[in-house]
């Protein structure tokens, strides 16, 4: 799920408050138009310019309860994004051995209800 609010921040503020600038209202917009068409969205820049704040602000407003974080290391093999989808939807049990097998366990989790991966 999301981090803690505490986290967004790289330095961890304590008591600190968003504020809604330019860039933050942007990200905040365009990751609600993602979320109602239910489409794919890329925010890129370069570091130290607050992608991560936004996002984890903007979701922490809009899809609280069904935010996903994913980690894949350089180059995934389609079995590293099945089991790291695995583990981000905290699925019950252990990861199915064949990759059809697996695909199905992963579908059937994904259409139960709608997920926001980051």
């Amino acid at each position: 799920m999301l981090p803690p609010q505490r986290a967004d921040h790289y330095l961890n503020l304590t008591d600190a408050r968003v504020v809604a600038t330019e860039a933050l209202r942007t990200t905040q917009d365009n990751i609600h138009a993602t979320l109602e068409a239910r489409a794919m969205m890329i925010l890129s820049g370069t570091a130290g310019n607050g992608k991560s704040f936004s996002v984890n602000a903007a979701l922490r407003h809009l899809a609280p309860h069904n935010t996903y974080r994913v980690t894949f290391r350089a180059r995934p093999t389609p079995r590293d994004i099945r089991h790291e989808l695995f583990r981000a939807l905290a699925l019950p049990g252990e990861p199915p051995a064949r990759p059809i097998e697996f695909d199905t366990v992963l579908k059937d989790a994904l259409a139960r209800g709608f997920h926001v991966l980051v």
